[in-house]
């Protein structure tokens, strides 16, 4: 009993330590990311999509490069690992995170930004049903994935037209406020594996069911960078970080961490992702656009719905759906 106690002890002090490291390291995220954007004079959702929502995603990456790494060495079925992460992360972010940002103020998006990387939000989740469809995604499907990813991040770079913004002089205060978003980003990538770690711990001393540590602690988990940085964000008036983050990670997490395993080891798509989960979150990303495309954006009574929509996806996962 005192062991048990003891661990359990542990597993909180650690995941609440994670917590204030996840603060720390947002903090140096958001204030090396803002002074970039002011210096280069880059919009903030530029700088969310391109830059923070690639650090933010690294999780999402190693999960899917490892559980491939194990599936092609020591044949192990970890399929459902990488198509569920990218898919339950996704839903996270797109819903309980992006509420939770939008309750702290009101959120909008640029008509540009609306339609270009709206509609590849839309189109990330179309391609990804797309693909698999016959159940299975193989290698050559894998590469396409990732390079229609860069193909859209390339777009974003040529429409930002960061060639002439770049060429103003790199100084020591620049240089600086690089190595605080680096740090920051990987302050808080430990972190969150830290707070993950030990949230799954408690969860397994307290017998929890597997299904509600799959869509609460890990789809959540993996989208505490992101939930942290659209907060502060939200909270230092950078709101164009905070929704071009979302955007960004969503994005990239249906198509570069499912890529990538695709392209390691052939993965197979369960017949209830496809049919059941996909769907869902097709119609929760228009309906994000929806209330984006309006003139007021999104506010808190969007945000309520959105969270709403997180807990009836999970209740309806967790009941067996």
């Amino acid at each position: 009993m005192n062991i048990h106690l003891k661990e359990v002890s542990s597993d909180i002090f650690f995941m609440l330590a994670g917590l204030v490291g996840l603060w720390l390291g947002t903090e140096l995220v958001i204030k090396g990311a803002v002074n970039i954007a002011n210096y280069y004079q880059l919009s903030q959702v530029f700088v969310g999509i391109a830059i923070i929502a690639l650090g933010t995603d690294l999780p999402e990456t190693v999960i899917a490069i490892n559980a491939a790494l194990q599936s092609a060495l020591q044949d192990v079925e970890t399929s459902g690992i990488i198509v569920g992460n990218a898919i339950g992360s996704s839903f996270s972010q797109i819903s309980a995170v992006l509420g939770t940002a939008g309750l702290l103020g009101y959120l909008t998006l640029t008509r540009r930004h609306l339609y270009v990387d709206g509609l590849m939000l839309i189109g990330s989740v179309l391609l990804l049903f797309l693909v698999g469809f016959d159940q299975e995604i193989n290698r050559i499907e894998g590469i396409v994935l990732i390079v229609i990813y860069l193909i859209y991040y390339l777009t974003i770079f040529h429409q930002e037209q960061l060639k002439e913004k770049i060429k103003k002089k790199f100084g020591s205060n620049i240089r600086k406020d690089i190595l605080l978003l680096v740090l920051g980003v990987v302050i808080v990538i430990f972190t969150s594996e830290l707070v993950v770690d030990n949230a799954l711990k408690l969860t397994k001393n307290f017998n929890v069911r597997q299904s509600f540590i799959g869509i609460i602690i890990i789809g959540l988990g993996t989208s505490l960078p992101e939930l942290f940085i659209s907060l502060n964000a939200v909270r230092k008036k950078a709101k164009g970080l905070s929704v071009g983050n979302l955007i960004g990670s969503n994005i990239f997490d249906l198509l570069i961490p499912v890529g990538v395993g695709a392209f390691i080891s052939e993965l197979q798509f369960e017949k209830k992702l496809l049919w059941f989960d996909l769907p869902f979150l097709f119609i929760l990303s228009l309906t994000v656009l929806l209330f984006f495309s309006k003139k007021k954006g999104l506010q808190r009574v969007e945000a309520v719905i959105l969270i709403g929509l997180f807990m009836l996806y999970a209740a309806l996962k967790i009941v067996g759906l």
